[in-house]
C-alpha cells in the first residue's frame, strides 16, 4: 500500500472533500399537476437551515401558496428571462448563501416549453416551408435536451440547496404496468434526474375512510424513476417537507 500522502495545503487548493460529502441538498420532485409539489417547495421557508427560500415561478402556479407572503417569488416567463436571473445569482458567488439558503424552480417541464419557443422560431425561419412551428423534430428535441442538461448542471452547482419540480410523463403499453418519468419531451426524461441527489415521485393517496395525503416515492423501480443517493429516506414518505428531508440527510452525515 502506498505511503504517499497529499499535503493539507494542496488539498485546500484543490477543494478536496470526502466521498459523498455535501453541504447542500439537491432534490427533484415530479408528479401530476395540483398534487402538492408547490406546497412542498414552500416548506423550505419553515426551517432556519433551509430558509430564506427563493422561488422561480415558471408555471404561474403560486396561487396555492398565496398566503406565504414570507417567500420571495420571481416570475419567469421566457428562457432569456430565466438566464438573466440565474446569471445574477452566479455573479454573487458564495455570497449568495448569505441571502438565500434554498432555490426552487417550479417547474422544469414548463421551463423546457419556454426553451423550445426560440428553438422552433429559429427552425421555422431557416426552413419556413418544411417546419411546423408547433411540432419539434429530432434536431429541435436534441437542442432542448442539451439545454436542459446544462440548466440542471448550473442550478446544481449554485452554493445553496436546490428544489426542482416537474410534471409526470407516464408511458402506458397494453398488458404492461404504467411507467412514470419526470415530464420532459424528447429523450430528456432521465437527464435532469441524473444531476440530482434525490428524485421523488409525488402522488396523492386516498385511503378508504381516511383523509387524503401526499406520498413521495424515493425508491426507484421498473415503474418509477426515483432515487436517493444518501439511502436514508426509505421507500416512501407521507406528507414530507423539505426541512424534514434536509434534517434526515444532515443527521446521517453528522
Amino acid at each position: 500500500m502506498s505511503t504517499i500522502t497529499a499535503s493539507e495545503d494542496l488539498r485546500n487548493k484543490l477543494g478536496v472533500k470526502k466521498p459523498g460529502e455535501t453541504e447542500w441538498v439537491n432534490t427533484f420532485i415530479f408528479g401530476d399537476p395540483k398534487v402538492g409539489k408547490t406546497a412542498f417547495v414552500a416548506t423550505a421557508q419553515d426551517h432556519p437551515d433551509t430558509a430564506p427560500l427563493l422561488l422561480f415561478d415558471v408555471e404561474g402556479g403560486t396561487t396555492t401558496i398565496r398566503d406565504r407572503t414570507d417567500i420571495d417569488v420571481v416570475e419567469i416567463r421566457s428562457i432569456d428571462d430565466y438566464r438573466k436571473k440565474v446569471n445574477e445569482l452566479y455573479r454573487m458567488g458564495d455570497d449568495l448563501q448569505n441571502h438565500y439558503r434554498t432555490l426552487a424552480v417550479d417547474n422544469m417541464s414548463e421551463l423546457q416549453a419556454l426553451d423550445l419557443i426560440p428553438i422552433m422560431k429559429e427552425a421555422k425561419a431557416k426552413n419556413p416551408d418544411k417546419v411546423d412551428i408547433d411540432v419539434p423534430g429530432q434536431r429541435e428535441w436534441g437542442k432542448t435536451r442539451e439545454h436542459m442538461r446544462l440548466i440542471a448542471r448550473q442550478l446544481r452547482d449554485l452554493p445553496i440547496n436546490l428544489i426542482l419540480t416537474a410534471h409526470v410523463f407516464t408511458v402506458e403499453r397494453e398488458g404492461q404496468p404504467a411507467k412514470h418519468y419526470p415530464g420532459f419531451g424528447g429523450k430528456a426524461k432521465s437527464d435532469v434526474a441524473g444531476f440530482m441527489d434525490i428524485v421523488g415521485y409525488m402522488t396523492m393517496v386516498q385511503d378508504r375512510g381516511k383523509e387524503a395525503y401526499t406520498q413521495v416515492q424515493f425508491r426507484g423501480t421498473r415503474q418509477v424513476l426515483a432515487g436517493d443517493r444518501f439511502d436514508i429516506l426509505g421507500d416512501t414518505m407521507q406528507n414530507p417537507t423539505f426541512p424534514e428531508i434536509w434534517q434526515k440527510i444532515k443527521g446521517q452525515e453528522s
